[in-house]
């Protein structure tokens, strides 16, 4: 009785707290619709939030250059539009463009050596950047429709609070000169690689029309190898299993883009995007396994063959319309957003097996995965005297469903039965903000924020007709301040309460297969886990100068950590448990400069120190370094050269880690006429892109080792639409370099919800 009272006073009080937010906003709009409209081109966007008078947060110009970060108050921001690999290749390209941001060859994210990390495309969550998604979708958007990236380790109130390790925005192009412009990318690489991308715009004054398509087939062969040892009680080796194999994937990608901005009047535009992707893989494999199994009555030897065929198919589509309004300043504005997206996938595994003593079988094995996402926000911003308030309201659904099927004799698997399931959930979030912030004085600016999470999840599992509900509130504070030490420095100083909810998908009690040694599940009993971060910051920027410090630490309770045992003498079990705290510190630090009028370096590093409690009631614990260092030649006027290298540290499981990896990259850039450009590109040239992951615990020691083929090779040729203009300062896609407030970047001046929308 007392947890249902609870739920409807969490209820009660966030639908009084959103009516609170609609009488600000009503009363609004009513003025401003009433009030006489600015005077503005035609043509022209509505300009976010800017201050009458903004504070020393605000006026601090800077020209972007390369990779510059232009910083707000809650996030650093980069401009990926001038890197050769960034623009030629995909979004994971530019993400490891990124200071302290790193995909690995299998397309995991990490952001300061955390993978609880979100990634959202113009401010927003998506269907596409979730879970096994997220990795296809990297890999599919092209580089070349980027304008910048965003990084927020410490996101405002106005953001989901959901990832520990914060969150990475994506900003697609939006804003397009007068008249027609467009661009022509094809490329051709190594071991049949193509691809090809295609994006254009025609801007008649209130309305701008622009659209893209692009192809891409691509693939790395793999070479892989594990070794896995059970023990018993005495410490004894029971059952050893060996693995080597040799794989293939080659995947096509074809996406598909539209949208329209209209200028209903000096005042209101309305916007539209339409989005498609669709993507067919395929993969093949052959593994030789050796070892044997004492664990029994019976000893054996458990040699044998597995030749592997794998297809994977997936569509997506996106949709998004908003409604931008200005109030009678353009400090003053009030933007409605509502997108939907989906993400369905089908994949087929068609293995045979033949042992050297017993019986030779095939297994088939299926998973359809059905994701459907939809997002509605409220923003509305204005100036109050000196400072600025921000309220808003977002509800977010997410409806999922996967049918996993298996058919096999294999021996040494768990029975079809148990691999059988039908699980589906649906999950809501109603949110609600707000945020306040203002100069103190000449030196400081500030900014505080609260923000309201009420979560709504059911669970079904369909197979037993078993379902589970989940309801709770958070309320997440933010906090950020900066000291102007002088013209060229500042102090920065954040902090924010962040939530790692369990993935729905982790509810999951059934058993996933992945391969004949490893399967996974859920556990359907977690809990999420809450952290708070806190970060202090130095940075100077003068002329083509810039360098940052920053000191972090991160606390978490009741972690969410992988815990591994077997299920039969051969088969591990990967699940995962609520175990303890865990806490990260470290120094990170970015330095951008042209040492000469030819050369730009751009370093970045970070020294870091990480402790978690383990599944067997003990502590790990470990230093580790990160970094990414990046030259950038002028060699002549229509000449240039990059090469970057980056190098990922050692990261905690819990019970064991990942390996440190590296990657390095070489491109080339030749300018033919101002229209045309011949580009190329070699990646992973030192052959150091190989991902080594252990896990050791008292029952069992697994090794696992995985390497794609390198280097990998592309030429290509990129061609602007329209008129590319003189001008020196051109980036290679013929737009200018803009000069950018500190305080703004994108659209706005204050850094509210920017880059296309704020949760």
């Amino acid at each position: 009785m007392s947890e249902m009272k609870n739920t409807a006073f969490i209820r009660s009080t966030t639908a009084l707290y959103s009516a609170l937010l609609l009488s600000v906003f009503l009363p609004a709009l009513a003025q401003a619709q009433a009030a006489p409209a600015e005077t503005k081109p035609a043509g022209t966007a509505p300009a976010e939030a800017a201050p009458a008078t903004p504070p020393a947060e605000g006026t601090t110009t800077v020209t972007v250059t390369g990779k510059k970060p232009q910083n707000r108050i809650d996030r650093q921001s980069y401009d990926v539009k001038n890197d050769i690999d960034a623009q030629s290749g995909t979004a994971s390209d530019a993400l490891n463009k990124v200071p302290s941001v790193n995909v690995d060859p299998e397309g995991n994210v990490t952001l300061r050596g955390n993978s609880n990390v979100q990634v959202f495309v113009d401010g927003k969550p998506s269907a596409m950047m979730r879970g096994d998604n997220r990795a296809a979708t990297l890999q599919s958007l092209s580089g070349g429709d980027i304008d910048s990236v965003e990084v927020m380790n410490n996101p405002g109130a106005q953001f989901s609070a959901e990832g520990s390790g914060g969150i990475i925005n994506i900003v697609l192009r939006r804003n397009r000169k007068p008249g027609n412009s467009g661009t022509v990318i094809a490329n051709a690489g190594s071991q049949g690689r193509y691809n090809a991308t295609f994006s254009g715009a025609r801007n008649s004054g209130k309305l701008t029309l622009s659209g893209g398509a692009s192809f891409r087939h691509d693939g790395r062969d793999s070479r892989s190898s594990s070794t896995q040892q059970r023990f018993n009680q005495a410490g004894t080796v029971v059952s050893e299993r060996d693995q080597s194999g040799v794989g293939s994937n080659r995947f096509d990608n074809l996406s598909l883009n539209g949208g329209a901005d209209y200028n209903i009047t000096d005042t209101d535009q309305v916007s539209t995007q339409l989005g498609y992707g669709k993507r067919t893989a395929q993969s093949q494999g052959s593994d030789v396994y050796s070892g044997f199994d004492n664990s029994g009555p019976t000893p054996r030897n458990i040699d044998r063959t597995r030749d592997s065929i794998g297809e994977n198919d997936r569509e997506d589509t996106s949709f998004s319309v908003r409604w931008d309004h200005t109030g009678d300043s353009p400090a003053e504005t009030l933007k409605v957003d509502l997108r939907a997206s989906t993400s369905n996938g089908k994949t087929r595994n068609t293995a045979f097996t033949d042992y050297v003593t017993g019986t030779d079988f095939e297994e088939v094995r299926t998973s359809d995965s059905r994701t459907t996402n939809g997002n509605f926000s409220i923003d509305y911003q204005r100036n109050v005297g000196e400072g600025q308030l921000s309220l808003g309201t977002q509800t977010s659904y997410d409806d999922n469903q996967v049918i996993n099927t298996s058919a096999s004799g294999d021996p040494d698997a768990p029975s079809d039965a148990l691999l059988n399931n039908d699980f589906a959930y649906k999950q809501i979030v109603n949110a609600a903000y707000v945020t306040w912030q203002t100069p103190i004085g000449e030196k400081w600016v500030v900014m505080g924020g609260l923000r309201s999470e009420t979560i709504d999840l059911k669970t079904r599992q369909i197979t037993t007709g078993t379902t589970g509900t989940t309801s709770y509130t958070k309320l997440v504070p933010s906090a950020f301040a900066t000291y102007t030490l002088s013209d060229n420095s500042k102090l920065r100083f954040s902090y924010s309460h962040r939530l790692r909810r369990p993935n729905p998908q982790d509810l999951n009690p059934y058993v996933i297969y992945l391969d004949p040694q490893n399967v996974i599940s859920g556990n359907p009993d977690l809990d999420p886990s809450e952290s708070d971060s806190f970060e202090a910051g130095y940075e100077y920027n003068k002329d083509q100068t810039s360098y940052a410090l920053r000191l972090y630490y991160r606390k978490s309770v009741n972690q969410i950590t992988d815990v591994s045992t077997f299920i039969s003498p051969g088969v591990l079990l990967t699940t995962k448990q609520n175990l303890g705290e865990g806490q990260q510190a470290g120094l990170e630090f970015n330095y951008n400069s042209k040492l000469w009028q030819k050369l730009t370096v751009s370093v970045n590093g970070n020294l870091g120190y990480e402790e978690l409690d383990t599944p067997n009631g003990g502590n790990d614990s470990g230093i580790t370094a990160r970094g990414r260092a990046s030259l950038d030649y002028q060699v002549t006027t229509k000449d240039r050269v990059q090469l970057s290298m980056f190098t990922s540290g050692q990261q905690l499981t819990g019970q064991g880690y990942r390996s440190p990896f590296s990657r390095g990259q070489l491109s080339y850039r030749r300018q033919i006429n101002p229209k045309l450009a011949f580009v190329a590109t070699a990646d992973d040239i030192f052959r150091t892109a190989k991902v080594r992951s252990v896990t050791d615990t008292s029952t069992v020691y697994s090794e696992s080792y995985r390497s794609m083929s390198a280097p990998t090779f592309y030429i290509g040729l990129n061609y602007i639409l329209g008129a590319a203009g003189n001008n020196p300062n051109q980036n290679q896609d013929g737009q200018n370099r803009e000069r950018w407030r500190e305080g703004g970047g994108g659209r706005g001046n204050w850094g509210g919800p920017g880059g296309g929308g704020g949760f």
